[in-house]
């Protein structure tokens, strides 16, 4: 009789055990018991974390599944060779810097993380030392837009009290809590394409990463849209950068490719649409870049080609200082700039056309006798304002005044001593347009 009494409280209990089961919990268990490379398709519903991946799996939700975190660590970290993470809203990861928190983060090589909507993070996809995964289509919203003014990327590693000093002034981030929407260290082999993100801190960070391909992400209200230090061999192409406080910032790296990329509507007191700062052996092709501050900053580079690339519309259009030697800038168009040009001396290291073909610019006269669509004068871009701009800002109101416009037109035919610019020799007729 005592031993009926017992299992029948015995099966009373296993419901009740039984009922405090989670759906995250089961989803876990599949995890666990799933075998290395299995499929495991997820229904719809909420599923709370942390998910910890440790064997090649692939991982994939049917619409309206969500796997939350508890607010603390990753909500799923990816530590094998091989996963796959498809189709999932993934939302609720810790906010510690120091731990680089993230809604992913992945440890393990070849991952695909791929058709994920992603928010409510500090970092949304985090590669550390996993080489060769690809990141695709994913949606990844951060908790603000970048609208106010940001530190200037060069100076970042000023001191506050030594920021003075400085010809850029360093102001506070107001971003310090966000983190980056895909964050690369330390790898190599990556596929990032597709991918929408806006609201985070920077939109994709490279750190020590090469032999990555970057295609057709649209990136805005963030702080850099590309955030990009000591990786070498990476292509960059047809990627939306727009309304951020710059668009992209490249510094002490060489060998890259960036072409037919937009960098537009990159706007505040400081903002760039594209900086490179030590860039070497590069090429810059076939670029938009409308609508910025600073259309293109260039400081300490070597041996770049700048070919074929819009830049229009800008406030400068080109900003490169004798720092910058042996590169090459010819087939730009530059229309509608303010200040087409901003340099800090003749700028004679550099060569401004290529086989006989220069660039187009507003002002140029435009004598072509022979018809081959290159003037048949050289042409003169001044800069007359130079480092006046920040140092007395006021001067701005001279833009494009008829005084301007007549030093200008006098410059283009009598060379006036002492005063920094280039020298185009070879003037394109007829502006060139992008494919």
């Amino acid at each position: 009789m005592r031993r009926r009494v017992l299992a029948l409280l015995v099966a009373l209990a296993v419901p009740l055990l039984s009922s405090g089961e989670t759906a995250g919990d089961r989803l876990r268990t599949k995890i666990a018991g799933a075998a290395p490379g299995a499929v495991l398709r997820v229904e719809a519903g909420t599923y709370d974390g942390v998910f910890v991946i440790e064997k090649p799996l692939h991982l994939l939700g049917a619409p309206g599944a969500i796997l939350r975190g508890d607010k603390r660590g990753n909500v799923v970290a990816i530590r094998a060779p091989d996963v796959e993470i498809a189709g999932f809203v993934i939302r609720g990861s810790g906010r510690n810097l120091s731990t680089d928190d993230a809604a992913i983060h992945i440890t393990g090589a070849r991952a695909l993380i791929r058709d994920n909507r992603i928010s409510d993070m500090l970092h949304g996809i985090y590669v550390r030392k996993a080489n060769d995964c690809r990141i695709l289509r994913n949606v990844i919203i951060g908790d603000g837009a970048a609208n106010e003014a940001v530190a200037n990327p060069v100076m970042a590693g000023l001191k506050a009290g030594d920021a003075a000093s400085g010809e850029l002034c360093s102001v506070p981030d107001p971003q310090d809590r966000r983190g980056n929407g895909i964050h690369l260290w330390n790898s190599s082999g990556h596929l990032i394409a597709g991918n929408t993100i806006r609201g985070v801190r920077d939109g994709v960070y490279f750190s020590f990463t090469g032999h990555t391909l970057v295609r057709g992400n649209t990136i805005s209200q963030v702080r850099y849209g590309l955030h990009y230090m000591y990786s070498d061999e990476n292509v960059f192409e047809r990627n939306v950068f727009s309304d951020n406080a710059a668009g992209a910032a490249l510094m002490y790296s060489k060998k890259l490719v960036l072409r037919a990329n937009r960098f537009i509507s990159n706007r505040s007191h400081r903002a760039y649409g594209l900086l490179l700062q030590s860039i070497d052996d590069t090429r810059i092709e076939e670029n938009t870049i409308e609508g910025n501050t600073i259309g293109l900053f260039m400081e300490n580079g070597n041996n770049d080609t700048i070919r074929a690339n819009r830049i229009a519309g800008n406030y400068v259009g080109l900003r490169v200082g004798d720092s910058t030697s042996d590169s090459r800038f010819f087939e730009n168009t530059f229309t509608g700039n303010i200040h087409p040009l901003e340099t800090s001396g003749t700028n004679m290291a550099n060569l401004w056309a290529v086989a006989g073909r220069g660039n187009y610019w507003d002002d140029a006269v435009r004598l072509d006798l022979d018809r081959d669509g290159v003037a048949d004068l050289p042409h003169r871009e001044p800069d007359l304002f130079g480092a006046w701009r920040r140092t007395f800002p006021a001067i701005g109101l001279l833009s494009a005044s008829p005084g301007e416009r007549l030093l200008r037109l006098i410059h283009s035919r009598l060379a006036l001593p002492d005063l920094p610019g280039i020298t185009d020799p070879r003037p394109l007729a007829i502006a060139n347009v992008l494919p």
